[in-house]
């Protein structure tokens, strides 16, 4: 059976802070090339910042985000084409090839397909039992990328 994806009339880098009549709705999923994208809100108190992962917000009806607090949180997408300013609407990558940010500590990738997870911040860290960054793989690194640092990866949402 054949799936039509919905029809966007802004580009996947959209960033605004109030939806027009032919914008999408929170919650709508659009894919480009390989790549898949979710529509969500930025009720974080801060910019969320291209390689960021972020997570649901606690206690929201709808999909507001912010960034995870808390190393091994469900993530539900990573920020790819352009930050999303506070209070402002755009999209998030949910499976694809896309850029990350890894953490400060403990947050070297240290060879190509590396498995990654989400740590504090909305940043990235390689799942590992030895470091205690123990929690869901959400893809791999396609390279080397040193903590602090951002890097091509593949990321798959659950």
């Amino acid at each position: 059976m054949y799936q039509a994806a919905p029809v966007t009339f802004g580009p996947v880098s959209m960033v605004t802070a109030t939806l027009g009549a032919n914008d999408p709705t929170l919650g709508d999923e659009c894919q480009v090339g390989s790549t898949k994208y979710l529509f969500v809100y930025n009720s974080c108190n801060s910019s969320l910042a291209v390689g960021n992962g972020v997570i649901l917000q606690s206690g929201a009806t709808n999909y507001s985000v912010t960034l995870s607090s808390v190393t091994g949180d469900r993530i539900l997408g990573v920020v790819k084409n352009a930050a999303i300013t506070t209070a402002a609407y755009g999209w998030v990558v949910t499976k694809g090839f896309t850029t990350v940010q890894m953490m400060t500590a403990s947050g070297t990738a240290s060879a190509a397909q590396t498995p990654l997870q989400i740590a504090a911040n909305g940043l990235f860290a390689p799942a590992s039992n030895v470091t205690g960054n123990v929690g869901g793989v959400l893809g791999y690194s396609l390279a080397v990328i040193a903590s602090s640092a951002s890097g091509n990866a593949f990321i798959a949402v659950p």
